[in-house]
């Protein structure tokens, strides 16, 4: 079991672009950081909110977050992909970050 299989189920309260990443905000106050690219596909990525996570799929090139709508988000995790030291950071509420680098 992947950190963010514990993402399933929840809903996305809010989305924020800032400067250069995106920072998801769930239901239960746990925050996604996406620092490297990432593709959506429905349109503009603040859309998601209101939606709920179906499933996440995790290999060496790539995260893919899906939504029960049926869309998704990619973040990619190839060299190229990154813009900077980290990739994504998951926080919980009491415990320590995940950091995806």
């Amino acid at each position: 079991m992947t950190a963010l299989q514990i993402l399933i189920g929840l809903i996305i309260s809010k989305i924020e672009e800032v400067h250069d990443y995106i920072q998801v905000v769930f239901s239960d106050g746990t925050t996604l950081s996406i620092f490297n690219n990432y593709v959506y596909d429905g349109g503009p990525v603040t859309g998601i909110e209101g939606r709920k996570v179906k499933s996440v799929e995790e290999s060496g090139d790539s995260v893919l977050i899906i939504f029960d709508d049926g869309r998704t988000i990619s973040v990619g995790l190839k060299d190229d992909d990154y813009n900077g030291p980290e990739a994504m950071v998951l926080r919980q509420e009491g415990k320590s970050p995940v950091v995806w680098s």
